[in-house]
């Protein structure tokens, strides 16, 4: 083998490695930004529950059934309790 026909293999191999790195960054960039779209919709998860809770309890301080609430919430009763518990709890503490 010459010495352009090393050259010849030296560059395509150069060229594979650094499509495969080209290709792990676009990887990277994707995962970023799946993690950043992960973190928005854990922070609205997190927004739309305390809204939840907001509107169970005032439901709940209006005499409204606590079992009706849990219905209209499509959540068991079980459910409804445990957090409202979980409520009282973070409140004492």
């Amino acid at each position: 083998m010459d010495k352009d026909e090393h050259f010849k293999l030296l560059r395509a191999s150069s060229a594979k490695v650094d499509g495969l790195l080209a290709e792990l960054q676009s990887i990277r960039d994707q995962e970023a930004a799946l993690q950043a779209q992960r973190v928005k919709k854990h922070e609205e998860l997190k927004q739309a529950r305390d809204e939840r809770m907001k509107l169970m309890t005032a439901a709940i301080d209006d005499k409204v059934p606590k079992a009706q609430v849990a219905r209209a919430l499509g959540m068991d009763r079980t459910n409804l309790y445990k957090l409202l518990e979980g409520k009282d709890d973070s409140a004492e503490a």
